[in-house]
């Protein structure tokens, strides 16, 4: 018999690099493809900056984001062929994590599974899509540009403990990123920094 949900504990997963794999050469491979231009040249222009923090956090449209990068980048693509190469940074599901989450005996440990994740609204809608087949393994996503703000700060894990009605002890995260594993155990959460499956089983059968 399962413990009363009380008793059990929330486990939230990240998407990215977690649930699903992605890497961000293959949205400048795309753009440099469609513009004709140096990858090399992509490479240094880019980085992550005040605008892209902002539209993780949902403060900006898609629109205006679209359009700061395409300055920053240099290049004269039309709004689809940005938001293309913006999603074409997508690989293959985690299948071994997703098989996991999927049996009765983790699902007996925890009271609901939550996929987290760093994103915005162009990076939502086309892995919602995309890995649609597999998301229903999780009890629901939490996501930064829907919240108003960003793993690891204390704001994110506080308005899923709210949410749920969990203390956050009561949560365990798993997450790709070392500062983001570290700073959320610093809060309280009980937490693993993922670096493959069979880890990740042992470390879940804990908990």
């Amino acid at each position: 018999m399962p413990a009363p949900d009380h008793e059990r504990p929330l486990l939230l997963i990240d998407m990215g690099g977690v649930f699903f794999d992605y890497a961000f050469d293959r949205a400048l491979a795309h753009w440099a493809a469609a513009a004709g231009t140096d990858i090399a040249r992509l490479s240094d222009a880019w980085g992550i900056d005040d605008p892209f923090d902002a539209f993780e956090r949902g403060e900006i449209t898609g629109t205006d984001y679209l359009a700061h990068l395409r300055r920053r980048l240099g290049l004269e693509l039309t709004d689809q062929q940005m938001t293309d190469g913006w999603n074409a940074i997508y690989g293959p599901v985690n299948r071994h994590l997703v098989d996991l989450l999927a049996t009765p005996e983790l699902r007996d440990r925890f009271r609901a599974v939550l996929g987290v994740s760093n994103t915005n609204a162009l990076h939502a809608a086309a892995w919602r899509q995309l890995y649609r087949t597999d998301l229903p393994v999780l009890d629901g996503t939490v996501c930064s540009h829907e919240i108003g703000t960003t793993k690891p700060r204390p704001e994110f894990f506080a308005r899923i403990a709210a949410d749920h009605k969990v203390p956050l002890t009561g949560m365990v995260l798993v997450d790709d990123i070392p500062v983001v594993t570290q700073d959320a155990a610093a809060l309280g959460l009980r937490t693993h920094t993922y670096t493959g499956a069979d880890s990740l089983a042992r470390f879940l059968t804990l908990q």
